[in-house]
């Protein structure tokens, strides 16, 4: 295994760089630090800032929110109550009807 030199590694290197220039990309910062004599790839450099954001919390993605799922037993229920409702306005014809006029009333 190779011996790593007294100076700074070149994920910090990666890092101060990005400090001072908050607008440079991973190429330019690539290309930056290639001429002061660190030789990284862009990809490195990618990868080197995107653990730096996941370890500050900073462009944390998390979950869309929205409805929840319907699961197996809910779907089972609303069927229940659907076949309920059928029978009780004489027939599921009589019923869509009931619930298209709804939806209009309401919409």
């Amino acid at each position: 295994m190779a011996k790593k030199s007294g100076g700074p590694s070149k994920s910090q290197a990666i890092r101060d760089y990005k400090a001072d220039h908050a607008d440079a990309g991973p190429k330019a910062i690539a290309e930056a630090l290639g001429k002061e004599g660190v030789k990284v790839s862009a990809q490195f450099v990618s990868t080197v800032l995107s653990n730096a954001r996941k370890k500050s919390g900073k462009g944390k993605r998390g979950r869309r929110k929205g409805r929840k799922a319907a699961g197996a037993g809910n779907m089972l229920n609303q069927l229940v109550l659907a076949k309920k409702l059928a029978a009780r306005m004489g027939g599921v014809d009589k019923a869509r009807q009931a619930l298209d006029t709804l939806a209009k009333l309401l919409g």
